[in-house]
């Protein structure tokens, strides 16, 4: 079986997404085949180059896609998100692979656990796509009126439907008419234009990482296929305490970046080391006060200062 995967990504994100694609190979099973179509604007050959060493793994077909369409002006981004434009090329994939009639969309920081087969081969029926409950999905789904909201970082997308109603001019035409309400970017614009024609999926195809409800059960991520590293918490971050990233790591040594995770451990080891007077602070300040609650603690330029309470 030809699996069809598409991904998204710029320069700055080439290393998260050489670990994607290495869990696939991976992790695909013997009969499948993949084909890679890779969206973006600013690879140069040397970055083709790394990608095509991933074969050392498993053979693959791949296809770069540049996108220049001055559409993508229209969608909203501000100077506080993490995310970049390429977050909204997902909206254009039936356009710009016309040849595909379904097509697995992932996001790049995303680690895949087992073969895709089953996914690929979902029955779409009548929808125009799968995914996965986003965790706040009651909430956004509520803020938008609609009845389903999923997470976008994993689709299995009807291209040949989406293509056939013209999805992508309702797409535009929604942002054009919501631009200051949008929220989560592309994820509403996919609640809100597709609504009615959304599936929902079993959450071991999107276990999300980051901000997880409290009834949220550990082992459902344990018996995850894909692990997603949402929000701001990635496992590549020396500073974040991730859920799950040495799985990151386990796939990064197959990759030609291998040799960050010694940077990664070192800058982790310093970052680690400079919170030991934070936490004896913390831990000296909450047998105190829980003893005798005679004085509060705060911090000015990260030093520890004492203030006695006042009595009632």
């Amino acid at each position: 079986m030809t699996i069809s995967i598409c991904l998204a990504s710029d320069r700055n994100y080439l290393q998260h997404l050489s670990v994607t694609m290495a869990s696939i190979l991976k992790n695909k099973a013997p009969t499948d085949s993949i084909r890679f179509y890779i969206l973006g604007n600013a690879f140069t050959e040397s970055d083709q180059q790394i990608l095509h060493q991933l074969r050392s793994i498993a053979d693959f077909e791949m296809e770069y896609i540049p996108i220049k369409d001055k559409t993508l002006e229209i969608f909203p981004l501000s100077k506080k998100d993490r995310i970049t434009i390429e977050a909204y090329f997902r909206l254009f994939i039936p356009e710009l692979i016309p040849n595909e009639d379904r097509i697995i969309y992932l996001d790049c920081d995303i680690i895949v656990r087992n073969s895709l087969a089953e996914l690929y081969s979902m029955n779409l029926e009548n929808n125009y796509v799968l995914g996965v409950r986003d965790i706040d999905s009651r909430g956004n789904a509520k803020r938008l009126g609609t009845k389903r909201y999923i997470n976008s970082g994993v689709l299995l997308m009807n291209s040949r439907k989406m293509r056939e109603d013209g999805i992508h001019e309702k797409f535009i035409r929604y942002t054009l008419d919501n631009r200051n309400h949008i929220v989560w970017h592309d994820q509403d614009v996919i609640a809100a234009v597709l609504q009615g024609h959304i599936g929902y999926i079993s959450p071991v195809w999107n276990g999300q990482i980051g901000r997880l409800p409290d009834n949220m059960k550990f082992s459902r991520l344990h018996d995850a296929h894909i692990l997603h590293y949402i929000g701001d918490k990635k496992p590549w971050l020396p500073y974040k305490n991730s859920t799950f990233a040495d799985e990151y790591f386990k796939y990064l040594k197959l990759t030609p970046f291998a040799d960050f995770e010694k940077t990664y451990r070192k800058h982790r080891f310093l970052w680690q080391l400079s919170r030991i007077p934070v936490t004896l602070t913390n831990l000296i300040f909450l047998k105190k006060t829980s003893q005798l609650r005679s004085y509060r603690t705060f911090r000015i330029f990260g030093i520890p200062f004492k203030q006695k309470r006042k009595k009632k």
